[in-house]
């Protein structure tokens, strides 16, 4: 038996849209979601132009448009979840504009959480992949995993209640995988349905040749690698007892990162530099927004 949900969908607009083809190729990734949500709240975190993409999309009475000043991804995604649960939500997503589910995947996400038992899980995310990488189905639709981003996530609001909630201390990235870690020690699900993908557009491919051999990865934004090894530091403190596992785990992948950086990015010292200062900052108890003159 079929169970109504209600869905909102955070959506974070943080650059002016104004080249037609933006435009056009926004609309068609909003377009796969739109349809199937009850909410759609943007919000406007930054003085950019976006008249004409907001005048093709003002069709769509569900839409909510709100300026806010830019205090993190966290307190943006708190607010947005304060915000859903006084519309008594069922579940709350977050999306930017590059953005989209992949052939009917958030359809398909929407039918089996009205459909299954899913009472014990308090985040389910697609397979999140950039636009170039392939994807693999596999024969296990879901599967347990220990934490997952935000962005394309649907977040159970009623489990939520349960939890401390986000962490907005962490600014940005990193509070995501701490409100999984939370909900897992409550002793709930994070999801991963491995058949159903969101496609993340803007990205680039850095190469590095070494001799004849050329190697290749996806830039990494340096407030990004700043934010991630801070904010690491601070999980895996917090989480060294209460979730072993994930924190060796985390820290295995956070080497791996580190040295496919250095192997592969020709710019690589900058991105040190950014690590280093992460650590010192973590060394000094600092938190919130990066500062480049301390």
């Amino acid at each position: 038996m079929e169970k109504q949900i209600k869905i909102i969908i955070g959506y974070i607009i943080d650059k002016s849209i104004t080249i037609e083809e933006e435009i056009k190729q926004y609309f068609e990734n909003l377009l796969t979601y739109i349809n199937q949500i009850d909410k759609l709240y943007i919000y406007v975190t930054k003085n950019v132009e976006i008249n004409d993409y907001l005048n093709l999309i003002s069709k769509y009475p569900q839409i909510e448009i709100a300026k806010c000043i830019d205090y993190g991804d966290a307190e943006i995604y708190k607010a947005l979840i304060e915000k859903a649960l006084i519309d008594q939500a069922d579940y709350i997503g977050l999306l930017k504009p590059d953005m989209f589910y992949e052939n009917e995947s958030f359809l398909e996400l929407k039918k089996y959480l009205m459909q299954s038992d899913v009472s014990r899980i308090s985040v389910i995310t697609p397979m999140p992949l950039f636009g170039c990488e392939l994807h693999e189905r596999k024969s296990e639709e879901f599967r347990a995993i220990k934490g997952c981003n935000a962005y394309g996530a649907l977040l159970n609001l009623h489990i939520y209640k349960e939890t401390r909630g986000i962490k907005v201390e962490y600014y940005q990235t990193t509070f995501d995988y701490d409100y999984c870690l939370q909900t897992r020690l409550l002793g709930y699900d994070v999801m991963l349905a491995q058949n159903l993908v969101l496609r993340k557009q803007n990205y680039k491919i850095i190469n590095k040749k070494i001799g004849f051999i050329s190697l290749s990865m996806f830039e990494r934004d340096l407030m990004d690698v700043y934010y991630e090894t801070r904010n690491r530091y601070y999980l895996w403190e917090e989480y060294k007892f209460l979730d072993r596992d994930y924190v060796i785990l985390d820290k295995k992948l956070a080497k791996k990162e580190q040295q496919e950086i250095r192997a592969k990015d020709k710019n690589y010292k900058e991105k040190f530099i950014m690590i280093d200062k992460a650590r010192q900052d973590y060394k000094k108890g600092k938190l919130g927004p990066f500062v480049i003159n301390e």
